[in-house]
Order: C-alpha cells, then sequence, then structure tokens
C-alpha cells in the first residue's frame, strides 16, 4: 500500500514538474475563460436588455454572470487533451506494453497524470476564485460548510471526468483513432453539465432527463453549492448519487480496458 502511495506519488510530482514547463497553457486557459465570459456576457446583457428583463429563473444578472464565470472556470479544471492524448498514442503505438510488464495500474497512473498536467491550473484558478470571492463579498459560499461542500463535489467532479474519458479512450483498443469521440463528447458536455449554460435555465422537462445523466455532477452540481443555489438538505442525495456515478463509471472503465487488453494481447500475438 505504501509503495502504491510512493509509486503513484511520484508520476503526480513529474508531471507537476512538466505543468511547470508549459505555464503559457495556464495563460491560454485563463484568457479561454476571460473570452467565454465576455461572450457570454454580451449575449445575456443583449437578452436581459431587449426584453427588459430583471430576473431570469431567479438570477438577476450579476449573479448570472457570476454563476457562469464560476462554472467556465470549473469545466476549465478538467481538461484532458495532454492526458487522453497520451493514452491514445501509447495504445496505438504500443506503448502500452510497458504498463502490462509493470505492478502498476493503467487507470491510477493516468489518473496521477491527469492531477499533476492540470495542477498549474488548480493553482491559477484558485487565485481566480480568490480574487471573484473579495470583490463581490458574499455572492460565494455563503457559509463554511459551502467551501466544504464544494472542494467535496468538485473532487467528486474532476474523477468522474477522468472516469467518462478513461472509458472513450480504451475504445482505442478496437477504433485505433478516438479523438473525434473525445471532441464530440468535448462539445456535448459543455451543455450538459452547465458549463455555460446553467442547467435551471433549461425547461423543467430537459432538467429532469439531465438529472438522470452522470454529465450535471461535473459543473452545475459544485458550482451550486459554491453559490449557495442548492439547499443544503439536498446535497447528501446528490452526492451519493455523484459518488454511485464514479463507481460505476470506473467499473465500466476497468471492464472495458480489461476486454481491450484481451483483444490487443490477442491481437498481437
Amino acid at each position: 500500500m505504501l509503495s502504491d502511495i510512493k509509486k503513484y506519488s511520484a508520476v503526480l510530482k513529474i508531471n507537476w514538474i512538466q505543468a511547470l514547463e508549459y505555464r503559457a497553457n495556464a495563460l491560454v486557459g485563463v484568457i479561454a475563460i476571460l473570452s467565454g465570459l465576455f461572450i457570454e456576457y454580451q449575449i445575456w446583457s443583449l437578452i436581459f436588455k431587449s426584453q427588459n428583463l430583471t430576473t431570469v429563473n431567479g438570477f438577476i444578472f450579476r449573479d448570472l454572470m457570476i454563476f457562469i464565470f464560476l462554472s467556465i472556470m470549473v469545466g476549465q479544471l478538467k481538461s484532458s487533451w495532454h492526458t487522453s492524448g497520451e493514452m491514445i498514442e501509447g495504445i496505438r503505438t504500443g506503448d502500452i506494453n510497458k504498463f502490462l510488464i509493470r505492478p502498476i495500474s493503467y487507470f491510477w497512473y493516468h489518473f496521477m497524470m491527469f492531477i499533476g498536467v492540470n495542477s498549474l491550473y488548480y493553482t491559477v484558478y484558485f487565485s481566480l476564485l480568490v480574487s471573484l470571492i473579495l470583490l463581490f463579498p458574499g455572492l460565494l459560499f455563503p457559509s463554511a460548510i459551502n467551501i466544504i461542500g464544494f472542494i467535496f463535489a468538485l473532487f467528486i467532479s474532476i474523477f468522474l471526468s477522468y472516469a467518462i474519458y478513461y472509458i472513450m479512450i480504451c475504445f482505442a483498443f478496437w477504433f485505433g483513432e478516438v479523438r473525434s469521440i473525445v471532441v464530440a463528447y468535448n462539445l456535448t458536455m459543455l451543455v450538459l453539465s452547465g458549463q455555460y449554460i446553467p442547467i435551471r435555465l433549461f425547461p423543467e422537462s430537459i432538467i429532469k432527463i439531465m438529472e438522470m445523466t452522470p454529465f450535471i455532477y461535473l459543473v452545475d452540481f459544485p458550482v451550486s453549492i459554491a453559490t449557495g443555489r442548492m439547499p443544503v438538505e439536498m446535497w447528501p442525495i446528490n452526492f451519493i448519487f455523484s459518488i454511485s456515478w464514479c463507481f460505476i463509471m470506473w467499473a465500466v472503465g476497468t471492464l472495458v480496458y480489461n476486454k481491450g487488453i484481451k483483444s490487443y494481447e490477442a491481437y498481437g500475438s
């Protein structure tokens, strides 16, 4: 157990160091957030003014912008381009063979890589979050329990996001190139997770369908906790569902990987 912790900690550290070498990526991420927020600001400003609205589904304009800003930021925390690209290439080129002869989990190795590569984003975005709290006191984290709930929900979100990516990437054992699937998923997730359009702005019938998927726990759930939009009494059931989705996605990913490895080894032999 201790040796496993050391192994995966080393993977995390190595990828953290590599992330520091590409600090420009964090700057690009910040620009992406601000660009997205600017576009959202222009769109919603036009909607509010043209319709003479004061609120939209319980959001005043300022609160909506803060909710969207935090949603975009949380969505950016789960960038997978580096990890997914390396995993796909590893399967396609045979580099995955090193995992077949070493006592290390393919899933957990790349999860630590996923965390390590994105660790610089976590640091930069944490600074943005603190700035947001100082600029708009009282609009985020109504109490200390909201901070704790947000951190817990955010960790679940990051793990769940990786587990979903893992499933898609493992299909590379059969299809070779699955980047198009990952891109299609990323585009779909932008809507279904609430990253650019808050879930509460959809019709009630659509919301009920979205609540049956794991995607709502990727962005909307942690942001709703941070902004106090979700009552505390609703947290337990949502945490149960989100953790359940983590186990389901991990189990499905493990099943697909094991079948993929058997197919890979049979083809190789």
